[in-house]
């Protein structure tokens, strides 16, 4: 009795030995660089606890799977009978059935023997064809089916075919870890393969649903992530006409299939955090987009461009370049982004580099006219999603900016007003309702042209940069392409406000002096520019000084200004002071330890509505523009 206690408890101590173990897994297992390829000798040589180990570390939450597929049961059916890492190697599924393993359990365990009986070649994944033709020379009889309800969860799949990355792959590993094998095989009807059955080297990734079975020997029912392997195998190839419209159009639906399809099917139904749309070109500026874009928290993280077949790679390379704009504003610390090109059928991933402001090869060339090559395709992309949810999940270590714009990404404002950030410039609409409203045509068109001038002030361009003035569309809604660009920034103490202030000030001295007025200034109209100038925007509100008032902003405008009444320049003057009240009682207010200058400032400007013949030019002149200030809080 004493003796049989003593291995319950050494077996007990093992056992929890192995589990402590599995928090090391990614040292030993799940290092990017070394993943996916075991020597198979190695293995070989495992014994019974070294693979169940190694199960576990695969197939458990412990480990690397979102779900406890090798749970204790398994684990004791594998010590039964036994089961090292040389019969592992040889077994198949009929073996499994035979032990009592079944469920999804089953293709994890077949997907693993694929993987672990793959090699590298060249840094090619190739996967074993022998073992795949048997795999599927054996029929799956009911009877032999355990009753076990695996299927019991909605996103099931897309949680068992994604792996969980402790941290975000480096640039230099993440051409390995694409070839990354599936962790499972995916159910397709069987007649999806029917024009296949040749090619044994994709049942790789898909495996005929009418062989899965559940609880009551029911088949199992398709999941989302299904829909783009079976448009993989049945999408019609190109008919390769002589017309290359035709046939990038062609290749583009076939994209969409794969590239966005599967992203959209990994997407939990509760948590959509990606977001991606096809560039469509309707205008001039719509050629400045790339052809296909995908966003993580407003943040541009893949980028595609397709061009016809005969066009060389050069030219896509130096497309994505044009469109990158990496900046701080768009992009903050995030560490790459994704880029594909494709060419006709062929298509070829790319990330950018940062650093070395880069476009670096990280993929095969994909043949979209080979089924093959389209499921490779999707594991791809896959792999690149386990890549977006570990970035996603380690958000905070890239410390993005809360400033940060969504390039090429359109935000509506007002309902009737959008504004796209297209790199160098920022596309402004403006809708028609909103032209009825508030906006006269003539006199946007005037502010710009007449206030081109002044530094620190946003300015109208044409696509080529240069200056121009808004354009006004055949539906009635005006265009603007805004320059430079800005991003929002809170001055951090009274030096910066200062140095803020200074700029609005002059900035409104230039534009009185050529008769006009902002009327719209306020914290979110002050940004900052990338060489820490200020930058004052908005003048769709503006309008001539002393010109009669047929709309009033009660909460920015002083009490003075109503409609039928005369806008005066003071009244500008007086929203700068507004800024500098708004401090108080803000993140931004120093702990309230303001010079006196500060304060006395403040109030003139507060009190300036009142006096039509207080100018900008008076402000400047003020001793707290000019006295030199010590500040600690940086």
């Amino acid at each position: 009795m004493t003796r049989n206690n003593n291995k319950k408890r050494n077996l007990n101590k093992k056992l929890l030995e192995n589990n402590k173990s599995i928090s090391q897994v990614k040292r030993e297992y799940w290092n990017i660089l070394n993943f996916p390829t075991i020597n198979l000798d190695i293995i070989k040589k495992w014994d019974v606890q070294k693979l169940i180990y190694h199960l576990k570390v695969m197939f458990s939450v412990e480990g690397y799977c979102r779900k406890d597929l090798f749970n204790k049961e398994s684990e004791y059916k594998f010590r039964l009978k036994q089961i090292d890492g040389k019969t592992f190697l040889k077994m198949t599924r009929n073996d499994f059935f035979k032990m009592g393993i079944s469920g999804l359990l089953i293709l994890h365990l077949e997907a693993e023997i694929l993987r672990l009986h793959g090699y590298y070649k060249n840094e090619n994944y190739y996967e074993p064809e022998e073992l795949l033709l048997k795999f599927n020379s054996f029929e799956l009889r009911n009877n032999n089916i355990p009753k076990e309800n695996f299927f019991n969860k909605k996103d099931l799949f897309q949680q068992l075919i994604t792996r969980k990355l402790l941290k975000v792959p480096s640039i230099y590993e993440l051409k390995r870890f694409l070839l990354t094998p599936l962790p499972m095989r995916v159910f397709v009807p069987s007649f999806c393969l029917l024009n296949n059955q040749e090619n044994s080297n994709i049942y790789s990734y898909v495996i005929p649903q009418e062989q899965c079975f559940r609880e009551f020997g029911n088949i199992i029912p398709s999941s989302p992530i299904s829909l783009p392997f079976i448009n993989a195998l049945t999408y019609p190839y190109n008919s390769n006409s002589p017309c290359q419209e035709n046939n990038l159009i062609c290749y583009n639906l076939i994209i969409d299939a794969l590239i966005q399809g599967t992203l959209s099917c990994l997407q939990s139904q509760k948590s959509q955090w990606i977001y991606m749309a096809r560039n469509f070109i309707q205008s001039k500026e719509d050629l400045l987009r790339p052809d296909w874009m995908c966003w993580i928290n407003d943040h541009l993280i893949i980028h595609g461009v397709e061009l016809p077949e005969n066009i060389e790679w050069d030219v896509g390379i130096q497309n994505i370049i044009e469109k990158t704009h990496w900046k701080d504003i768009y992009y903050s610390n995030l560490p790459f982004k994704f880029v594909y090109i494709s060419k006709g059928p062929i298509l070829r991933w790319y990330v950018f580099d940062p650093l070395r402001y880069q476009i670096i090869s990280i993929s095969q060339d994909f043949d979209l006219d080979r089924i093959l090559d389209r499921l490779r395709m999707i594991r791809t992309v896959i792999n690149i999603y386990n890549v977006l949810d570990s970035i996603r999940r380690n958000w905070v270590q890239f410390k993005i900016n809360k400033s940060t714009h969504p390039l090429y990404l359109t935000i509506n404002r007002d309902g009737g007003t959008s504004i796209e950030f297209m790199g160098n410039f920022v596309k402004k609409s403006l809708s028609t309702q909103k032209m009825k409203e508030t906006f006269n045509y003539d006199t946007i068109r005037k502010i710009y042209l007449e206030t081109s001038h002044i530094k620190n002030l946003v300015h109208c361009i044409d696509l080529e940069g240069n200056l121009s003035y808004p354009i006004l569309t055949k539906d009635g809604s005006c265009k603007i392409f805004l320059h430079p660009v800005g991003y929002y920034y809170y001055p951090k103490n009274e030096l910066e406000v200062k140095s803020m202030i200074k700029t609005i000030l002059q900035v409104l001295k230039e534009m009185h002096q050529v008769n006009w007025t902002h009327r719209d200034i306020y914290w979110g109209n002050i940004l900052r520019q990338d060489n820490g100038d200020w930058l004052i925007i908005d003048l769709e509100l503006g309008g001539p000084v002393n010109e009669i008032l047929q709309f009033s902003l009660w909460n920015r405008w002083p009490e003075q200004a109503v409609i039928g009444k005369p806008y005066f320049a003071c009244y500008d003057i007086y929203q700068v002071g507004r800024l500098m009240d708004e401090l108080k009682g803000t993140d931004q207010c120093f702990n309230n330890n303001y010079s006196n200058s500060f304060i006395q400032f403040k109030n003139l400007l507060l009190e300036s509505a009142k006096d039509n013949n207080f100018t900008a030019e008076m402000a400047l002149r003020h001793e707290w523009l000019s006295e030199v200030i010590t500040c600690s809080h940086d």
